[in-house]
């Protein structure tokens, strides 16, 4: 039987839901006392523009801990799988 195909829209949904999954159970692990888990890195762009009638800033900010890591890759495997 053939694997239906999914849109890419669908696994970026997933993989930022997997992203806050696991940093929802880093924080809870953080407060049981595992202490490398929810230790976070910053990853930050915030590209900016200014033209005479429009002007734009955006800035996005990501912070990655080795929870979230592992959420991303259990929902990535669970993707490959469906």
């Amino acid at each position: 039987m053939a694997k239906a195909k999914y849109s890419p829209l669908v696994m970026i949904v997933l993989l930022v839901i997997g992203l806050l999954i696991g940093s929802i159970i880093g924080e809870i692990l953080a407060g049981l006392g595992v202490p490398y888990i929810f230790e976070s890195k910053e990853v930050r762009w915030n590209p900016a523009g200014d033209f005479v009638i429009l002007a734009w800033n955006f800035d996005l900010l990501v912070r990655i801990n080795l929870a979230s890591v592992i959420g991303l890759i259990l929902v990535f495997y669970i993707y490959r799988k469906l």
